[in-house]
């Protein structure tokens, strides 16, 4: 069974493969910063290790992280666009202080 790890709050959590991390922190009691959770505002943005066991990212997420301009390497995902899909990922909640959903914005 995967696990998530969430820090800097020390939660660690198994969850079902294709779990999507936002579903997971919510599950979790994880306190982390969304809006829309449909891919449509950028709020839920977190810091990944492992971004090789998450679900790869679709076109939607990749535009809008783009936007925002975050990287696009997979060490920054969406919680409510990313599923786990195996072995282990850590989400580093620490990430949305450094950043503003509006950032992309002109």
């Amino acid at each position: 069974m995967p696990k998530l790890f969430f820090t800097p709050v020390g939660v660690n959590c198994d969850v079902e493969s294709n779990t999507k991390i936002l579903a997971a922190a919510n599950r979790s009691k994880v306190s982390m910063r969304f809006g829309c959770a449909s891919c449509r505002c950028g709020t839920c943005a977190v810091k990944i290790s492992a971004p090789e066991n998450l679900s790869p990212m679709k076109s939607d997420e990749k535009n809008l992280l783009e936007r925002m301009k975050l990287d696009l390497d997979g060490t920054v995902r969406l919680a409510c666009q990313a599923r786990i899909m195996q072995s282990e990922v850590t989400v580093d909640l620490n990430f949305q202080d450094s950043y503003s959903p509006d950032q992309g914005d002109d």
